[in-house]
């Protein structure tokens, strides 16, 4: 029914109800002009339909398409030696030698510098933190990004190092009969050891890797023993809060048999991937490690790479011919597997994008398993890194520093 305020307000204008009922009522109207109506209504869904097919079809195109070439963007010349090695980090470049290290942009413009003296730098990072430490020497520093760095002397050449996010270093320190794992807090103020972790290579086996989580709490360690002709590793979680001081810090530990763990890597605060011959294993929670899952390989892993979103292996047969690419999500979902031909150097993740290059190549792979950027450098490249933008990236050549376009 018509309300009495527009049915009154129509029968000033002279409208009978029978009108009224045919200006509203399309049930009323004649054949041909509902015909009309349906037509119009038809074909302006039938635009849409097609206007948003089209959007999608021009995206899934242009978002699938391979480019191959390039244009510089811009370019400034490189101040440093050869010596210098280059790392992605914190969206900017991390660039480090035996005299110093420093984070730059990618207009090379420095964003924080440090200075030290060291004969075999090794750099690890954890969120915003990074250790450069003296491999065979005795001296490692800390950085954070706001000030020029703390450094510290060790009482035994240094092995490895690693950085929690909060800064305490976890150093393995290679002494007369045994190696010991040392955890230095390098800001504290009263006593900067935190924990030692002795080993006796002799009846635990020789470390192999071990990462600290970005709290500093954990430790997790892989040791290689032998028995007989065969080889094996031992993992263990050592815990330095509260739950750990009744067990001297163990608090879990997995034995591996006929197989070498090759890395450990923390994913995320309270998860650990353990990375061996034909495997992965990711545990949680690091008072009481239990297994979040496993992934197993027919092949040899060859390649390890991860982020905060992904996890990503390349695997290898025997003939070391035919390698195939494997990545999960975080919590074990199979986001990618695809055969592989590329021969890479470096082998990254950064978002949503996996990157392989080499000195004169790069090939950056989607998520989808759509190859995204393939090409050529007439010159040696020490890197290639995101450049911020989704078709830009930062190429470092042996002369300079050039933010680069992809094209066609």
């Amino acid at each position: 029914m018509i309300s009495e305020r527009l049915k009154s307000g129509l029968e000033k204008e002279g409208a009978s109800e029978h009108i009224m009922w045919n200006r509203f009522d399309i049930k009323s109207k004649p054949v041909n002009e509902k015909k009309s109506i349906y037509f119009i209504w038809a074909f302006t869904l039938a635009v849409i339909v097609f206007g948003v097919g089209s959007l999608l079809l021009l995206s899934l195109q242009f978002g699938n398409r391979c480019y191959m070439h390039y244009s510089v963007v811009s370019e400034v010349e490189r101040s440093d030696s050869n010596n210098v090695e280059y790392r992605y980090f914190q969206k900017n470049i991390l660039k480090f030698s035996n005299n110093g290290i420093s984070l730059i942009d990618w207009a090379g413009r420095p964003v924080w510098n440090g200075g030290y003296e060291m004969k075999q730098v090794q750099v690890d990072t954890c969120e915003k933190r990074v250790i450069a430490a003296d491999v065979g020497g005795t001296s490692f520093h800390v950085y954070n990004g706001e000030d020029e760095g703390v450094g510290m002397d060790t009482s035994y050449p240094i092995v490895r190092a690693r950085v929690s996010a909060q800064g305490v270093a976890a150093v393995l320190e290679q002494e007369s009969e045994s190696n010991t794992l040392k955890l230095y807090n390098p800001y504290s103020n009263s006593s900067n050891l935190i924990a030692e972790i002795p080993t006796v290579v002799a009846d635990d086996g020789y470390p192999m890797d071990y990462d600290i989580s970005p709290d500093g709490a954990t430790v997790v360690a892989s040791y290689m023993t032998t028995a007989g002709n065969e080889a094996k590793s031992q993992v263990n979680f050592y815990n330095f809060s509260e739950v750990g001081k009744d067990n001297n810090m163990l608090v879990g530990g997995k034995e591996y048999d006929k197989e070498i763990v090759s890395q450990i890597s923390f994913l995320s605060e309270d998860t650990v991937a353990i990375f061996r011959e034909k495997g992965v294993d990711v545990y949680k929670n690091m008072k009481k490690p239990e297994l979040l899952y496993t992934k197993e390989f027919k092949d040899t892993v060859q390649s390890i790479a991860y982020s905060e979103e992904y996890l990503g292996v390349v695997t290898t047969d025997a003939s070391s011919k035919n390698k195939t690419l494997h990545v999960y999500d975080i919590n074990g979902k199979d986001v990618l597997e695809k055969p592989i031909d590329y021969e890479y150097k470096e082998f990254r993740i950064y978002g949503e994008e996996i990157f392989f290059y080499a000195p004169h190549r790069v090939d950056i792979v989607r998520m989808n398993g759509k190859e995204k950027f393939a090409c050529d450098f007439d010159v040696e490249t020490d890197g290639v890194f995101p450049g911020g933008n989704n078709v830009e990236y930062i190429l470092v050549d042996y002369n300079t520093i050039k933010k680069v376009r992809i094209k066609r």
